[in-house]
């Protein structure tokens, strides 16, 4: 259950993918629709806690964007506040909440606001939801298909680097040699977790399950994936070489990441991707082309997913915090649908 400021439960033993880090997208058996989704009967939803490990590498608009995509940072009326109560005449309010996907306990803790908010909602949303067999197919889409191989497209002092920071949680050779960069990429701007822990995004999606609440999924599997080969081969080698040769500095970027977002500053963790580029102009082409796939696209994709659950009311939305700040973001693109917007937490 859902906990106010209190250390929570670890799940199972993680699996083979979980310990690897390939599948980090919400895991329960239940097929993802364009609709509301009917929890299993019967289905005992510490099973889908005990997979939770396997969610941490799948969700683009989390640590990637929130460590290395860059955001332009300006003034605007939604640069502070993580929840907002969403009206429209004639329906129950909806929420939609900013999450960062990370499994420190400062994060998973949730205020009494936030929780209250949930519990008033008879609907749930988040960005998206992966069945056993979804998460064998996104691991097959991190693989080369084609013949082409990481080390020669990174230089072998950067794979063997690569290697060495994933330390025991790299994967047999074999499938690292296979391993698309962005894939990679993923894996080493994930913090090390303990396997059994669970983000924020986990916890909610299993007291959604709890609660019986329907379920929203606001993203494909295949459109996720879609996302990330889109990016191009010169931006994924660039992005993920800055993220080899500027490890500790990355870390040190995603504390303050997690420090503005406990201060529920939107603008800050806008300027802190921002400043991942270093003053690099290349870099930042670079990071100007994954922030277009990953945040304001999905953001995009997200909000046409939502515009009938919105209208009904009564759902409790939470995406990645990213997703709601700046001009295409969420929260402006709410304000120009119509809806009256007001910040609660």
């Amino acid at each position: 259950m859902l906990r106010r400021r209190e250390s929570l439960e670890p799940g199972d033993p993680s699996s083979y993918y979980g310990r690897r880090r390939l599948a980090q997208a919400a895991a329960a058996n239940t097929t993802v629709a364009h609709g509301p989704l009917t929890p299993p009967m019967g289905r005992d939803v510490t099973a889908s806690r005990s997979r939770s490990s396997r969610r941490r590498a799948l969700a683009p608009g989390f640590l990637l964007a929130g460590v290395l995509a860059a955001t332009v940072a300006c003034a605007d009326p939604f640069d502070h506040g993580l929840l907002w109560r969403l009206e429209r005449p004639g329906v129950p309010p909806s929420y939609i909440f900013g999450t960062l996907h990370s499994a420190d306990p400062r994060v998973t803790r949730l205020p009494a606001t936030v929780v209250g908010a949930f519990a008033s909602c008879r609907s749930f949303a988040m960005e998206i939801h992966l069945s056993d067999a979804d998460e064998a197919r996104f691991f097959e889409a991190t693989q080369f298909e084609d013949g082409q191989r990481l080390e020669p497209l990174l230089g072998a002092n950067d794979y063997a680097r690569l290697r060495e920071i994933l330390g025991d949680q790299a994967p047999a050779e074999d499938i690292l040699a296979r391993t698309k960069p962005w894939a990679a990429l993923l894996r080493i701007a994930s913090p090390r977790v303990a396997s059994a822990a669970t983000t924020l995004d986990d916890e909610l999606f299993a007291t959604a399950m709890l609660r019986r609440m329907g379920m929203v999924g606001l993203e494909l599997p295949d459109e996720q994936i879609v996302a990330l080969d889109s990016i191009p081969i010169d931006s994924q080698i660039a992005l993920l070489r800055h993220a080899i040769e500027h490890r500790p500095l990355l870390e040190a970027r995603l504390e303050s990441t997690i420090r503005a977002w406990l201060d529920r500053d939107l603008a800050t963790i806008a300027r802190i991707n921002l400043a991942s580029a270093d003053g690099d102009p290349a870099l930042e082409r670079h990071q100007v082309l994954l922030t277009r796939r990953i945040v304001d696209d999905r953001s995009a994709l997200m909000m046409y997913r939502l515009f009938l659950p919105l209208r009904a009311g009564g759902i409790f939305v939470a995406v990645g915090a990213l997703h709601l700040h700046g001009a295409k973001g969420m929260l402006a693109q709410l304000k120009a649908q119509g809806y009256k917007l007001r910040r609660v937490y």
